[in-house]
């Protein structure tokens, strides 16, 4: 559907009348009317409720109100993205990560793949299974995503190829500034965490791997549960509980004394971050991405020294 013709029935929807929405437009009563009967014979439906006055949208138009304009957001975004890749003569790359990683390697990985050959990056923030479906659906060109040492892989493919970027640590963390209520806790056998939910990579990980451990030793209380491994850290930060997060995304906050790391009294998780691509993919920008990704993994252990 043509841009102006939602942008009159979002005029339409604003004002609630079409002599408002013709003003609105800018353009004659007559004209817009014209307009609105043109899209109605094309929908083959009616869009304005004549029988009223003034004449104002129908029903059924305004029950759709959050999809048309969220059609009108997503035709400018389209139109606004081919504008600026022809004019800048970059070329769109899709990679898709796991939440976790959109927030702690992201920023590295949009730097590397901008840079060569002008590429302009979508970044799809998402969770593991989803990451596969979009690489294999062709909607991303890289996935990056965690892996445990041992685990996943699966043996060759004849579709996906795959290489390590760089190794990660869930580690434990808490308040600084409340390390002694955390140890008045440990003293009679009790411990206050942030947990990720059981259906998500990094719940999985932790309930089968860490989990176990503690809570043969010590009572565990779930107090939050986030998906978001940011939300978890600023959690621990408010000493709401202890949680487990990326080294890399905590580094600066251990460093500086806001987060105390606790990988010496409790499990800490060690990872695998993956990256994966088609083996049809072979255009030439592709492919020096992919040469370089490897590369971001001295950047990352850098970030957390």
């Amino acid at each position: 559907m043509r841009i102006d013709w939602l942008e009159d029935l979002v005029a339409l929807l604003d004002t609630g009348s079409v002599v408002e929405a013709a003003a609105a437009r800018n353009i004659s009563q007559s004209a817009f009317s014209r307009r609105i009967q043109v899209l109605e014979n094309l929908m083959d439906v009616a869009l304005i409720d004549r029988e009223t006055k003034p004449n104002r949208p129908v029903v059924a138009l305004r029950n759709h109100e959050q999809q048309v304009r969220q059609a009108v957001v997503q035709q400018r975004h389209l139109i606004k993205q081919i504008q600026i890749e022809s004019r800048s003569g970059s070329r769109l790359v899709v990679v898709a990560c796991q939440h976790a990683i959109t927030t702690s390697l992201g920023p590295r990985i949009v730097k590397m793949v901008s840079s060569p050959g002008r590429a302009h990056v979508r970044l799809r923030s998402a969770n593991l299974d989803e990451c596969e479906t979009l690489l294999m659906t062709g909607q991303a060109d890289f996935s990056v995503t965690y892996r445990l040492p041992g685990e996943g892989g699966g043996g060759p493919s004849t579709l996906i190829e795959e290489t390590h970027i760089a190794d990660e640590r869930l580690i434990p963390v808490y308040a600084a500034d409340r390390m002694d209520e955390l140890h008045k806790g440990l003293g009679v056998g009790e411990l206050e965490i942030i947990a990720y939910p059981p259906d998500v990579f990094l719940g999985m990980s932790m309930n089968r791997h860490v989990l176990p451990q503690i809570e043969s030793e010590t009572s565990v209380t779930v107090v939050a549960e986030t998906a978001l491994t940011l939300a978890a850290m600023q959690m621990a930060r408010a000493g709401i509980g202890v949680a487990w997060v990326p080294e890399a995304l905590v580094s600066v906050d251990v460093s500086e004394g806001r987060l105390r790391d606790l990988s010496n009294t409790f499990d800490d998780l060690k990872m695998e971050i993956v990256g994966k691509r088609r083996l049809d993919n072979v255009q030439d920008l592709h492919v020096h991405i992919w040469k370089e990704l490897a590369g971001i993994q001295d950047t990352h252990q850098a970030g957390v020294r």
